[in-house]
């Protein structure tokens, strides 16, 4: 219990130490750097630092192979908690999060989302799909790739919820590929409140589906087809040691 304790005094002056640092990145470059380049590398950095901070955490990433150097894609993840957001840090591309309204009313994480750049919606408003189409599209229109979670909430279980049509419609609007990702370690990280210190993150990406293959089948189609996929990796991840 104690050692938790400390490790979360060590997180939060970290935490307070990259949120500084990231606020004076984002005054001095926000007029130059309109992909927010900046600033992803300086998250990518603080994501490293803290799984790091806890030594017997691991993280294992497999298929980075699938990733076409240059190419932006919608990037399709399972989500079962809050730290499924720094794991997928694991990418090595520029990308934008596209996250609900209300995450940016947290105290220090939301103002990083908004210095970031990312695309926030309203949960449960008509207009959510239009912005998430709009603002999905003017970034993949620029090189950046954008991560959704299709389940729209935090699995409660731990297997992978049925999926919402958006990220597959965005994709399709915008004519690029969907790249589905899985994690599975994030659920487990902690016992109640406590670090489980022994720990393990892995992340498998999936080959992608083509811009040519989403723009020749239906968004309904194009749902079903990318979480059976994902399902049967889930599977798979969680029989291997």
């Amino acid at each position: 219990m104690m050692l938790s304790v400390l490790y979360y005094i060590l997180l939060l002056s970290i935490t307070l130490l990259f949120f500084l640092v990231m606020c004076v990145a984002w005054v001095l470059t926000v007029a130059v750097d309109r992909k927010r380049v900046v600033l992803h590398w300086l998250s990518r950095m603080w994501t490293n630092v803290y799984f790091g901070i806890v030594p017997s955490w691991r993280r294992r990433v497999s298929g980075k192979e699938n990733i076409k150097k240059g190419e932006a894609y919608v990037v399709v993840v399972n989500h079962c908690s809050m730290l499924d957001i720094p794991l997928m840090y694991v990418l090595p591309f520029n990308f934008k999060w596209v996250s609900k309204r209300e995450v940016y009313k947290w105290p220090l994480f939301g103002l990083v989302l908004w210095m970031h750049g990312d695309i926030a919606i309203e949960r449960g408003s008509s207009k959510s799909l239009r912005t998430l189409v709009a603002g999905g599209t003017k970034n993949l229109s620029q090189g950046i790739s954008v991560i959704v979670f299709p389940e729209g909430t935090r699995s409660r279980t731990g297997q992978i919820g049925r999926f919402h049509e958006g990220a597959f419609m965005l994709a399709r609007q915008a004519g690029v590929g969907i790249l589905p990702c899985v994690s599975v370690g994030t659920g487990s990280a902690f016992d109640g409140w406590k670090f489980n210190f022994k720990n393990r993150f892995r992340v498998n990406i999936l080959p992608p589906l083509s811009a040519e293959e989403v723009a020749s089948t239906g968004a309904k189609e194009l749902t079903v087809k990318v979480h059976d996929m994902m399902c049967a990796e889930q599977e798979k991840m969680k029989n291997e040691k």
